[in-house]
């Protein structure tokens, strides 16, 4: 940098001739301008590269003009989207190509249309989106890519995080505008983004796209120790970055590029993404495009003799203290504080390390001209390069980090970040460091630290000591102390104390404690006042209330109404909801918007899990099941049960080679009514067909087993898991059946030999989705739809095909039906039909009809094999009967 020109405004105030390192580029040393205005060779220069003599002038600014700065300052800055610089916004800078820009060309993201549905809902309404993922996993490139395209008629500020965020609710005339929080981690502060400011800007029609590391995403949400005072909508402990974070849309970017993004990007004329294309599929991308790898790699190879084991020691001890939350611009005395202990962990004196000054300049190497393991920041701080606290985030958790940086990070966090730090150490089990972070937040009355360190106290079964400090955040007016008083109320069991503080909260504009309420109403033995409450909140947009009020309406029969219920909770990011709310949109033939609450369902499981619910993780087993994500399921539920859920669900699976389903979701009193065996067989007799709710295909999802019982038998149906139906034994009297949701069937014709003859048949499996139980004293048996033993089959005559052929004889329950290349039977209800041959149609006639053969042995998919036949011929539950051609 020695060498470059100084300037204010256009005055040349002198010239650049050391840069000290640890300064950050926060401070330079120059040589003033009088001092080269007096310089002789300086000023014949000038005049022949310019043309001009120098000339030393005075510079003055009044002082009316400082302070009017002052007073006014240009915190919000809003520019034209369509004129957006993409560097501006967060995105990474990618190796120098001549010919080619600093950015690459927009390689489209698996998750773009997801994220334009997204962008075009709170285009109309206002509202926030939020991109998680890794650094360098591609957020930031996405979400403005995202905005260029649906939002390119707006204004778009990006705000310093320092700023005054409040302000921004008078700033602006009312044109439709964009907010854009890069690392919104930075801005989830007291006096940042804010719950109300965040209804105030919604209410304004205002978009606010987000972006947020993983790391940070699971510290604000990984709220393990912090009681769940109710399930579901229920009573809980909020704090507000997590309710912030709920009320986004928020969508998930993977590191690792699918097949179709890199087939995508092999079509792009550009040698850097040609080369990374190339390069170790274990990094994404876009994670190779920033140089991420290759400073990692840097970083991790310098810890040795001949080495910067002082520079890496320095980098380590920056990435530990910035994923404790204090902030990503650290002080470099906090740095060189902390490097010590990892220096010696490296090895310390072994490793001849380097001096102090090598080490910071080793540090801020700049690699491939992108980036370095150490960013100078404002004010002489030094940020570690972002994919490195990824990197470290990825393979180990906050209770990894040493002592030594919870002391460091008490010692230098401010204020504004004392509850993320808190919230990083509670997660890492660090509990005296958060209380001693919060503490000085508490002293100063601020609410975000009472509400904090309650949770903090409530986690370890003090509700009398963590009513103290939401006593007093209430006091001050806050609408979450309010709450949370009613929560520790309901928690105890004193419901008219409960009763008195949500009432309190509803009138501090507390919208979650409306559902709330309506519960302490309905176990007050007030139904009447609890549906009243719980419309209320569904009018408010009160999801918790909406979920409760449409169950009612529901039992009411008033179904519209329902729905509409069951969607503004579905929006609300109740699991469950969204779950129930694409099964509804799979009955109205809407597959696609299903699709997209299915992926709500799944994400809001996952958050409200995190948030320390453990129905959430749940939730998020069965929206993985639904997917046919057979791992991803049971991972979900193994956390469930190690968060004290009891999952009444079972998921069964079957061998490879074992025909019919290859995996059922069954409840517990299902399976003990049945047995391993019945159950088993029942899989047997089962396939995923269709739906019998919405009629869409089960495909690979995990289908639900829903029984109907009717005392001496039992209907049994599958449903996709969740969205339509969950596992249940039903012996209530009520039994529902669904519009157009029809029985799936599976045939074929030929001549079969049995009995030592060769007929001409048409074999039938006319029910994959449904079977039938029979009651034999106190245990229930197994058997097809038209098995041995069924109403259906006994109704139809049918017999056992391993007792051979019964007599050609007509009954008039069944005729035959040839021509035009095709057999059909018409049998009681139902028509099955094949395609035939010239051959068997002329042997059908020559017979005079032909053989019914119904089974379970035949699959939905796949040819007519031998094999095939065979197994239908040898199955326990073939019947057969003689069906006389109808002329």
């Amino acid at each position: 940098m020695s060498g470059a020109a100084l300037f204010i405004d256009e005055y040349l105030i002198g010239v650049v001739c050391g840069d000290p390192v640890q300064w950050g580029h926060a401070r330079v040393e120059a040589v003033p301008a009088s001092v080269l205005i007096g310089d002789r060779e300086f000023n014949r220069a000038v005049r022949e590269v310019a043309g001009l003599q120098p000339k030393l002038t005075e510079v003055v600014k009044r002082v009316s003009q400082v302070i009017d700065t002052l007073a006014n300052p240009t915190e919000f800055h809003w520019q034209p989207v369509a004129e957006a610089e993409p560097i501006s916004f967060g995105i990474h800078r990618v190796p120098e190509s001549p010919g080619h820009s600093h950015i690459v060309e927009y390689v489209p993201r698996s998750l773009d249309a997801e994220l334009d549905g997204h962008l075009e809902t709170v285009a109309e309404t206002g509202g926030m989106i939020l991109v998680t993922g890794d650094s360098a996993a591609g957020k930031s490139r996405a979400l403005f890519e995202g905005m260029r395209r649906k939002l390119s008629d707006r204004l778009v500020c990006k705000p310093d995080p320092d700023a005054e965020m409040p302000s921004l609710l008078s700033s602006g005339d009312g044109e439709r505008r964009v907010l854009w929080l890069d690392d919104l981690h930075d801005y989830l502060r007291s006096d940042g983004l804010t719950p109300s400011l965040l209804d105030g800007l919604v209410s304004r029609q205002v978009v606010v796209l987000a972006t947020l590391r993983t790391e940070f995403y699971e510290q604000y949400t990984d709220e393990r120790d912090v009681p769940s005072l109710s399930r579901g909508a229920g009573p809980r402990l909020p704090s507000f970055p997590g309710r912030i974070i709920r009320r986004a849309h928020h969508i998930a970017l993977e590191r690792i590029w699918t097949d179709g993004e890199r087939q995508r990007a092999s079509r792009v004329e550009d040698p850097r993404i040609s080369e990374a294309l190339k390069s170790d599929r274990t990094y994404g991308l876009a994670e190779y495009l920033a140089a991420g790898p290759q400073v990692l790699k840097m970083w991790r190879s310098a810890s040795r003799v001949k080495g910067n084991p002082r520079g890496a020691a320095l980098v380590s001890a920056a990435i530990d203290l910035a994923r404790t939350g204090v902030d990503s611009s650290l002080p470099p005395d906090a740095v060189e504080r902390l490097h010590e202990y990892y220096l010696d962990q490296a090895g310390g004196p072994a490793l001849r390390p380097e001096g102090l000054d090598e080490a910071w300049n080793w540090a801020a190497k700049v690699v491939l001209g992108v980036t370095s393991p150490l960013v100078p920041g404002k004010g002489g701080t030094w940020k570690p390069f972002d994919y490195l606290v990824s990197n470290a985030a990825r393979n180990s958790r906050p209770s990894d980090l040493p002592d030594q940086v919870w002391e460091e990070a008490v010692r230098v966090v401010d204020d504004s970040r004392r509850v993320l730090v808190a919230t990083v150490a509670r997660a890492a089990g660090q509990l005296d460091a958060a209380k001693n972070v919060l503490r000085p937040l508490v002293e100063n009355d601020d609410p975000d630290g009472l509400i904090n360190l309650g949770a903090l106290i409530a986690s370890e079964n003090d509700y009398e000591g963590a009513g103290a400090y939401f006593l007093r955040a209430s006091e001050l007016g806050d609408s979450t102390g309010t709450h949370n008083m009613g929560s520790l109320c309901f928690a105890r069991g004193d419901l008219e104390g409960a009763r008195d503080w949500y009432t309190l909260a509803i009138e501090r504009g507390e919208l979650q404690s409306i559902g709330t309420l309506g519960m302490v109403a309905e176990k007050l033995g007030n139904r009447d006042q609890a549906i009243e409450l719980w419309k209320r909140g569904t009018e408010a947009g009160d999801p918790g209330s909406a979920l409760h009020y449409s169950d009612w309406l529901t039992s009411k029969w008033q179904s519209d109404e329902a729905v509409e219920a069951l969607r503004v909770a579905a929006d609300g990011a109740l699991p469950i909801a969204a779950l129930s709310y694409a099964g509804v949109l799979l009955r109205k033939k809407d597959h696609e918007t299903a699709n997209i609450y299915l992926s709500k369902a799944y994400d809001a499981a996952i958050q409200q899990g995190h948030l320390g619910d453990p129905i959430g993780y749940l939730m998020a087993g069965v929206a993985a099941y639904s997917f046919g994500n057979i791992k991803m399921g049971q991972e979900w539920w193994d956390r469930a049960r190690n968060s004290g859920a009891q999952i009444d669900w079972f998921v069964l699976e079957s061998a490879d080679d074992f025909p019919g389903l290859r995996h059922l979701a069954i409840s517990q009193d299902a399976l003990e009514k049945l047995g391993d065996e019945g159950t088993r067989l029942l899989m047997q007799i089962l396939w995923a067909g269709d739906c019998l709710d919405c009629g869409y295909p089960l495909k690979e999802g995990v289908p639900a087993l829903y029984v109907d019982d009717h005392y001496t038998r039992a209907d049994v149906r599958l449903f996709h898991f969740g969205l339509c139906r969950f596992p249940r034994w039903n012996d209530s009297a009520l039994t529902t059946f669904a519009k157009g949701a029809d029985i799936s069937w599976k045939s074929f014709s030929g001549t079969v030999p049995v009995g030592g003859q060769v007929v001409p048949a048409l074999i039938v499996n006319p029910s994959l989705e449904l079977a039938q139980l029979i009651l034999d004293g106190q245990e229930w048996s197994t058997t097809s739809m038209y098995g041995p033993r069924s109403t259906l089959g006994s109704g139809l005559n049918l017999q056992p095909l391993w007792a051979g052929l019964p007599p050609k004889t007509s009954d008039s329950l069944a005729w035959a039906f040839a021509g035009d290349g095709e057999v059909a039977v018409a049998a009681l209800h139902e028509i099955w039909s094949a395609p035939a041959s010239e051959e068997i149609i002329a042997q059908v006639e020559r017979y005079g009809g032909l053989f019914l053969i119904v089974t379970s042995a035949l699959g939905p998919e796949g040819p007519v094999t031998m094999e095939v036949v065979m197994n239908v011929l040898e199955s326990w539950d073939s019947m057969t009967r003689w069906v006389p051609l109808r002329r």
